[in-house]
């Protein structure tokens, strides 16, 4: 269900600028306002501000900073809002007939588009526009007041020309534009709205666009319709409805990725892009780089790679592999050897610039009587000496982050290692060290899922690689494109299809014609193609067609439907008896055979998603053939009658 405010074009400024669509249990509000002193559209979807581009399973909006675009592939629908424009376009074998409102009936028929809520048509859509309301508009129908006959001095409709002009001229043979020059002179003769023309080139302009014919206009209105863009984005007629960013998450999920968004989405439009050679940086701001291959600051700046800056003390580099900033200490000279090994001496590092230098000192805090605090992992230990104690390292103890742990303790250093104090030292501090191990994965999965590495986690995740078969106590996993049988039960067949990302598994069962064995001429049982049916000649059954349904096979490759194979089966007429004048025992013998056929072709799906061509005989007719039945008895010969001669055939 579409839901807008209903008004005419002479009073489109005293209604809110805005649309309201409802579809499912989505409630989704567009409109338009005034930041900064630009109009941009805003979206909300249940009372909740999104930004485009957003999607969810049954729509997606996006917008080309003119146009926001709602597609609701569903229903084949899209509608287009730019503040005082919007258009609802519907597929008419989906809505023919059914739509009721200011837009008019689709029904391929323009004579009632002018339609008032009493049902009578109206000789001027404008009139007409007037009298649809929704419920709580504030858009009210000013009282009727006579309006000034336009004279040539206040009624310039030239810039409706264009639109007549070879400026549109591609357009054409494919979008009628006279209701559009129609609308575009009532427009400049009763609304007053500066560059009210603008409009009806704009909206003529994204018509042409939808039928796949992008016109650049502006430029010929003499600076008429010139649309500024938020700088440094340029005005350009023929643009993506989502503009490519350095974010590749954003470009696989909206452009890249085919889905049923993806052939609504595909007409180029107007809007506000990036200019050639430059890259918009992200979906949420309007800023142009000239590169992607750039780092992202803490500041909200960005720098490209393999730039190098220094910045407190430190050299920084944009690393051109990873796109990551990372920092050294500016490189310094090494300081002579300070040893400060005397009791109450302490070691004093002063700062030069960007560099160190070492000396030694006295602290008093650290003579006798005074106790020197220790760093973690160490205690204070009295000597006999200048000053005073010193401090040495506690056994059995590891220290990180500024905390002591005790020798198998778990320590928390890395998130996916388990780490552990251990009883081993170091020569140097002399505190014990920490031993570290990664965490264990379980790498098992269950049937139809495979085990795969995450570089973001610490351990990786089961994906599904097939379809799953579940029976009461087993599974069996199908790879895509794959077709099986249970053992024993033929006349079932699974099939894994693979669709976007997702598994799905047909299940296809033969249903068998009524079978009887006792029904039976003995010795024609059998089992039809496929190994599913049981089949036979009946007892009594005239010679005649038959048909089996079933799946063709060949290459690997099946058939979409079932296909009815021909077969000939039933009685015929077969005797022996004793003629008189061959003085012999007489055999004769038919066999129900085909006697008309014609060849069949049908195409076969294949794994990979192409089809090959499957020829196949077909039966039309069958009917009883003579047949040779003579047999000749072990130890017995036959011998012609007197005056006879023997036959041949």
């Amino acid at each position: 269900m579409i839901d807008n405010y209903y008004c005419g074009a002479a009073d489109c400024l005293s209604c809110p600028q805005s649309i309201t669509v409802f579809y499912k249990s989505y409630k989704i509000f567009i409109t338009q306002k005034d930041i900064n002193g630009m109009f941009k559209n805003q979206i909300s979807v249940n009372d909740r501000h999104v930004s485009p581009a957003y999607q969810n399973g049954d729509f997606r909006m996006t917008t080309t900073g003119i146009d926001t675009v709602l597609v609701i592939p569903k229903i084949h629908a899209k509608i287009i809002f730019s503040g005082l424009i919007f258009s609802i376009t519907l597929p008419y074998s989906q809505f023919g007939n059914n739509t009721w409102g200011q837009c008019g009936t689709c029904d391929n028929n323009r004579t009632d588009d002018c339609m008032l809520p009493s049902g009578q048509i109206d000789s001027s859509c404008p009139n007409m526009a007037h009298e649809w309301h929704t419920n709580g508009s504030s858009c009210k129908q000013p009282p009727p007041t006579p309006k000034p006959t336009p004279t040539p001095d206040t009624c310039n409709t030239s810039i409706c020309e264009i639109i007549k002009s070879s400026v549109f001229e591609a357009c054409h043979k494919v979008v009628d534009y006279r209701p559009s020059v129609e609308a575009c002179e009532f427009d400049v003769c009763h609304v007053h709205i500066n560059h009210v023309g603008c409009i009806s080139l704009q909206i003529y302009a994204e018509v042409c666009a939808l039928a796949g014919i992008c016109i650049d206009w502006r430029n010929s209105t003499k600076g008429q319709c010139v649309y500024t863009c938020p700088s440094p984005k340029v005005c350009q007629p023929c643009g993506p409805p989502v503009e490519p960013t350095c974010d590749l998450w954003y470009n696989q999920k909206f452009i890249e990725t085919v889905n049923e968004f993806s052939e609504m989405d595909s007409v180029k439009m107007e809007g506000c892009f990036c200019p050639s050679g430059t890259n918009l940086l992200s979906s949420a701001s309007d800023e142009c780089v000239p590169t992607c291959e750039i780092c992202r600051l803490a500041n909200g700046k960005w720098i490209e790679a393999n730039s190098t800056w220094t910045e407190d003390c430190n050299v920084c580099i944009c690393k051109e592999d990873t796109l990551k900033v990372t920092c050294s200490h500016v490189s310094c000279p090494a300081p002579p050897p300070v040893s400060c090994k005397e009791p109450g001496q302490v070691k004093v590092n002063n700062t030069v610039g960007c560099c160190q230098e070492d000396k030694c000192e006295c602290d008093v805090k650290q003579c006798p009587g005074v106790v020197p605090p220790c760093p973690v992992g160490y205690t204070l230990h009295t000597t006999v000496g200048v000053c005073c104690s010193s401090c040495v390292p506690i056994p059995d103890v590891c220290v990180f982050n500024n905390l002591a742990y005790q020798v198998g303790d778990l320590v928390p250093m890395k998130s996916c290692e388990t780490c552990i104090c251990s009883s081993r030292t170091n020569a140097s501090s002399h505190l014990n060290i920490i031993d570290c191990q990664p965490l264990p994965c379980d790498t098992h999965c269950p049937v139809g899922y495979e085990y795969q590495v995450s570089p973001a986690q610490c351990c990786g995740h089961c994906v599904q690689v097939g379809c799953v078969v579940a029976f009461p106590n087993s599974t069996h996993a199908l790879k895509p494109g794959t077709v099986w049988s249970p053992a024993g039960n033929p006349c079932v067949k699974f099939e894994c299809v693979k669709i976007a990302n997702h598994f799905i598994t047909v299940e296809a069962k033969t249903m068998c014609p009524p079978y009887d064995p006792a029904e039976c001429i003995p010795g024609t049982e059998t089992v039809a193609p496929g190994g599913c049916c049981h089949t036979c000649i009946h007892r009594g059954q005239p010679c005649s067609v038959s048909s089996t349904a079933v799946t063709v096979e060949s290459q690997g490759c099946n058939s979409k439907e079932v296909v009815n194979v021909t077969s000939c089966a039933g009685a015929c007429g077969t005797f022996t008896f004793y003629s008189t004048k061959m003085r012999a025992l007489q055999h004769t013998c038919s066999c129900c055979q085909e006697v008309a056929t014609s060849e069949r072709q049908i195409q076969l799906s294949c794994p990979d998603s192409t089809e090959i061509s499957y020829s196949y005989t077909h039966i039309e007719t069958c009917a009883c053939l003579d047949t040779d039945c003579s047999v000749v008895r072990r130890g017995q010969t036959s011998a012609p009658a007197a005056g006879s001669r023997r036959r041949r055939r």
